[in-house]
């Protein structure tokens, strides 16, 4: 009995367990890859996904070659599955930095609660 299962689940599985690819837990400051912008509203249709509206900002931590990111939403931090047509890659560096800052704050007000 074979199962057929493809890369997007395989990967969303891994991270539902908590970690990343190389087995380790996932940390949200160290996986940073890829910035996107959001440039068509989504609505999340499975618990692991994240529903997203036009110009939302969003860190992308992985890119499935069949069409699907994990990111957290910059605005206020859930994290989820999105697919990658929804999106535009921010590569202004100005931009980018601006984000990871903006990030950094949200980080810095979640550990002073």
């Amino acid at each position: 009995f074979i199962i057929a299962v493809c890369r997007s689940d395989r990967a969303r599985w891994i991270t539902a367990l908590g970690q990343d690819r190389d087995g380790q837990k996932t940390d949200r400051t160290s996986k940073l890859q890829l910035t996107v912008e959001i440039i068509r509203t989504y609505t999340a249709k499975q618990s692991d996904e994240l529903s997203l509206q036009v110009a939302d900002v969003v860190l992308v931590y992985q890119k499935v070659n069949d069409g699907w990111y994990e990111g957290e939403r910059l605005r206020d931090g859930e994290r989820g599955w999105f697919p990658m047509e929804c999106a535009k890659e921010i590569t202004c560096r100005a931009t980018i930095d601006k984000n990871m800052e903006r990030m950094g704050r949200l980080l810095g007000l979640e550990t002073n609660v």
